[in-house]
């Protein structure tokens, strides 16, 4: 396979990976849904970081080291998927029963410093992320190419998943609730917290 067919299915793949709902998407989600711009923008950032570092990591064949060390790869998985699932209660309690208008933070769940701490602690608590990326470099023959070309399916994988959180955080900031939330925006945060718990716990139990 030349490279520029080894780059065209890589991004075919992986476009539909990011349209795959995960972690990252509910936690962006709850974030656009109720937090400011800047905290939005900071979880995004922080995603995409670490879909580069996944993306390294695939491409230096780190995957060994989870093979090697199965012990690290469940610890990674149970607190991630612990961590994931406090944010979702989290966000739950924060809707059930939110303070009174005049005390309230206006749409404030996150400051953009601890949006891009959950964010990447998020993205690089699923240790599977690599097994998937490794498997997508695998069958697309990537890590046979040149390093320069292995940089290059990187950078594809983080510029099409900048596109998608783009597009997505201004689709959800143009929402009404999610510049002030009401009933229906609390209504939909807990929704997502009860989905942030769900997945935090499959993940944290999954072996």
């Amino acid at each position: 396979m030349n490279p520029a067919d080894t780059l065209l299915a890589l991004a075919g793949l992986w476009f539909i990976a990011v349209l795959t709902p995960g972690p990252n998407m509910i936690l962006f989600m709850a974030v656009g849904l109720s937090s400011p711009a800047s905290s939005v923008i900071a979880t995004a950032a922080a995603i995409l970081l670490g879909a580069l570092c996944w993306g390294l990591a695939g491409l230096f064949g780190l995957f060994w080291l989870f093979e090697l060390f199965p012990a690290a790869a469940a610890a990674v998985k149970v607190a991630g998927g612990l961590y994931l699932a406090w944010m979702g209660l989290s966000l739950i309690r924060r809707n059930v029963a939110p303070p009174p208008e005049a005390v309230r933070e206006p749409a404030a769940m996150l400051t953009p410093r601890r949006a891009f701490l959950t964010g990447l602690a998020t993205a690089l608590g699923n240790p599977k992320s690599l097994v998937f990326v490794s498997s997508l470099f695998a069958v697309t023959r990537l890590a046979e190419q040149p390093l320069t070309i292995g940089f290059a399916g990187v950078a594809i994988m983080v510029a099409m998943s900048m596109l998608y959180y783009v597009t997505l955080g201004i689709a959800l900031r143009t929402l009404p609730f999610a510049r002030r939330p009401g009933a229906a925006g609390r209504l939909l945060a807990i929704g997502t917290g009860v989905i942030m718990m769900a997945y935090g716990g499959k993940m944290a139990w999954e072996r």
